[in-house]
């Protein structure tokens, strides 16, 4: 079992809340605080749904009963290894190919720590779902209402 969480974020482009407030017909800047964050969630959302970088993040994965040979894969965008150690904090040997590595010991857990590369055509593909989303949760839309627009990323890719 492999799983999967994000350390840290950096904030949407200006630009990106610009173009969702024309999406939302937001008039002003009074709320472009509450907009950032909940577009940084959306594309976050939309991110880990689709498993295609849109901010950069660095993440953490761990997988656990590993032998030399065995690939794990940097999902959302995966580029650039930080660390990869073993249970007891002990550097892990690795081979880095493309977006995954692979593991060159016996470990019974090893956490990778990693960032990833947005590749702007990928994600400007899906900023329709990511706007329609972020619109959905400024207007308090119900989780089954944001889980059908997650859906329409199969679409947009």
């Amino acid at each position: 079992m492999t799983k999967v969480r994000i350390i840290s974020a950096e904030y949407p482009l200006y630009e990106h809340l610009e173009q969702l407030k024309m999406y939302a017909s937001v008039p002003d800047d009074s709320v472009d605080g509450m907009l950032r964050d909940i577009l940084k969630r959306a594309m976050l959302m939309v991110q880990e749904y689709a498993d295609v970088a849109l901010l950069p993040c660095t993440l953490q994965l761990t997988a656990h009963d590993l032998k030399p040979g065995d690939a794990i894969t940097l999902y959302q965008g995966g580029k650039t290894v930080v660390s990869a150690v073993d249970r007891e904090g002990n550097d892990v040997a690795y081979t880095l190919d493309v977006d995954r590595i692979i593991v060159e010991q016996y470990a019974t857990s090893v956490t990778v720590t990693y960032t990833n590369e947005v590749i702007v055509p990928d994600a400007d593909k899906l900023k329709p779902v990511w706007w329609e989303l972020a619109t959905a949760i400024y207007d308090g839309e119900e989780a089954d209402r944001q889980a059908s627009i997650l859906k329409k990323c199969y679409w947009a890719l």
